[in-house]
């Protein structure tokens, strides 16, 4: 009999001859449940920091979703003008850049500050 010495878990295993055989490789065999021992050290490792819950969570891709719109506004006119999506901007025209989310239609121009905020009551000076 033999015992895992990843996992510790005080179960006696027997070398799998049969495996060995077909495989060239050697596994532990769990007499008593007859089947392979899996090694419980890597579960033991993820059940220590993570609920139920954050595993499946882990597990499934995560897409961020914001509550509300978000708005880009101008910081040169600072009084709550949306910018725009233009295709011909020249700024980022430059960059590459284009299409523009940043060109401010009052100023007719791609404003080099820009706030982005959750409503259009948002100013500069309210920003710390």
């Amino acid at each position: 009999m033999v015992k895992c010495k990843r996992c510790k878990d005080g179960r006696d295993y027997i070398w799998d001859r049969t495996h060995n055989e077909s495989t060239g490789k050697w596994r532990l065999w769990d007499s008593e449940r007859e089947r392979p021992h899996e090694c419980g050290k890597k579960k033991e490792d993820t059940e220590s920091f993570m609920t139920k819950h954050d595993r499946k969570l882990w597990k499934t891709s995560w897409k961020p979703e914001m509550d509300e719109k978000s708005f880009i506004l101008c910081g040169v006119c600072n009084d709550g003008t949306e910018c725009i999506v233009v295709s011909d901007c020249p700024e980022c025209e430059k960059f590459s850049l284009n299409p523009c989310k940043h060109w401010c239609p009052k100023c007719n121009d791609h404003p080099m500050v820009s706030l982005h905020a959750r409503n259009k009551m948002a100013r500069l000076e309210d920003v710390s």
